[in-house]
């Protein structure tokens, strides 16, 4: 059997050898040389993209268009959150901030590379360093976990596996509810949990990463950037204060003991024996089901999609400023991406049964929560030519070009662009 093989797309020296190095001669890692044979051998792609010396845009649109079924990270130097979106849009599936090193590589091949695990030499387990923690976090691919000595991090994809769940997030009296979507909210025992916003989002970030470890230097990192920076024993002291405020609005509102959010190895988490309950859990839970049966090539059931399309009411923790922190801008646009491939999905199936009313309702209902879903244009666009309704077409496609423009500073894709063309030629 011929040895597993990973690109780089790009010419990045560093990244090149760290890549080479957390590899342990398990599987081959090389430059992409663009000979067919060699891409198709591929198990795991990472394409640079560091403007303005390389735009790894192009490369990944073609990569998804030509090898969809291969796994793509993109490395690049701009995190802002345009390009974040963009990034997730064009069909990456996690993205990794420059500069790197080896330990952040590691976690990605155990993520997306099955076989690396068995591979790879069995060790002693030891624990994340805080730089694994951070890159946890900004690039969903990782598994957050405390600090000290760990010889293998263990894969934390977008759609982890978690406590499987037998009901909707409404209705959970045993135990914690959570909301992500849209704006923050937790239950307790049917009860409403209310805390200031700093707390707020900080609890937000532990039950998002529940049953997870954070470390501490990760929080505090994350929440008070500058003042760990300059003076990082401050930036964990404002981490203590908001920890007693989430302990104590449990323990006043609730009567949750403060022992709930566990301190050990230096690394925080959420330790209950209840329930734990959110829209997330559940949405990731219906998206497995959805690759489950495209894998196998059968219908998805309508029930499935409509559930998901449901949950998805707005967009991930919308209450909280765009760009505010990394970690949730990079799961808002992945969730976000995933949403789009399920609506699709879905005013698909109404389309080829010609329901091509409904498919619009489908349609308006999810760009009225996301204008940014380009796929959900092009679907609109086609209903509008069936119903030989082309001023309508006109009226998508403008609307469609104005986002792109607004959102992400470029024109629309050239599918959309071509389905345009295709329908003025045959109006």
């Amino acid at each position: 059997m011929e040895q597993p093989k990973v690109l780089l797309c790009g010419k990045h020296d560093a990244l090149l050898q760290a890549m080479r190095m957390s590899s342990f001669a398990a599987f081959e890692v090389a430059e992409d040389n663009g000979i067919p044979a060699t891409r198709q051998d591929a198990e795991m792609v990472v394409i640079l993209h560091n403007p303005p010396v390389f735009d790894g845009m192009p490369v990944l649109r073609n990569w998804r268009r030509e090898y969809p079924q291969v796994p793509v990270v993109v490395a690049t130097s701009d995190y802002s959150g345009a390009t974040t979106r963009l990034i997730f849009k064009s069909g990456a599936m996690d993205v990794l901030e420059l500069p790197v090193d080896k330990e952040r590589i590691l976690a990605f091949y155990e993520a997306y590379l099955p076989h690396y695990k068995q591979g790879k030499k069995t060790k002693k387990p030891r624990m994340f360093t805080s730089s694994q923690a951070l890159m946890a976090a900004v690039a969903p691919g990782m598994l957050l976990a405390s600090p000290g000595n760990m010889s293998a991090a263990t894969p934390f994809s977008i759609f982890p596996e978690q406590h499987h769940i037998e009901q909707g997030i409404a209705g959970n009296s045993g135990g914690f509810s959570v909301s992500f979507f849209g704006h923050f909210k937790i239950l307790f025992r049917g009860r409403s949990i209310e805390m200031t916003g700093q707390a707020k989002l900080l609890f937000a970030c532990l039950a998002y990463h529940y049953p997870k470890a954070l470390t501490k230097d990760y929080l505090a990192k994350v929440f008070w950037p500058d003042k760990f920076e300059n003076a990082p024993e401050s930036a964990r002291r404002s981490l203590n204060v908001e920890l007693a405020h989430i302990r104590s609005a449990f323990q006043e509102q609730a009567g949750i003991e403060r022992g709930f959010i566990r301190f050990e190895q230096n690394a925080y988490r959420l330790q209950h024996p209840w329930e734990f309950e959110s829209d997330v859990l559940k949405f990731r839970q219906l998206y497995k089901q959805v690759q489950e049966f495209q894998r196998q090539g059968a219908h998805v059931p309508e029930g499935i999609l409509q559930e998901a399309i449901q949950l998805y009411s707005a967009n991930f923790l919308d209450d909280f400023p765009a760009d505010s922190y990394n970690w949730i801008d990079v799961e808002r646009q992945h969730l976000s991406a995933v949403f789009e491939q399920i609506a699709d999905l879905r005013s698909e199936q109404l389309f080829a049964k010609g329901n091509f009313w409904e498919a619009l309702a489908v349609c308006s209902d999810i760009l009225s929560r996301d204008v940014r879903m380009e796929a959900i244009h092009r679907r609109a666009m086609k209903c509008y030519a069936r119903l030989s309704m082309l001023h309508k077409v006109e009226a998508q496609y403008s609307l469609c070009c104005r986002m792109m423009e607004q959102e992400f500073q470029s024109k629309p894709s050239v599918e959309t662009i071509r389905l345009y063309e295709e329908i003025r030629a045959n109006g």
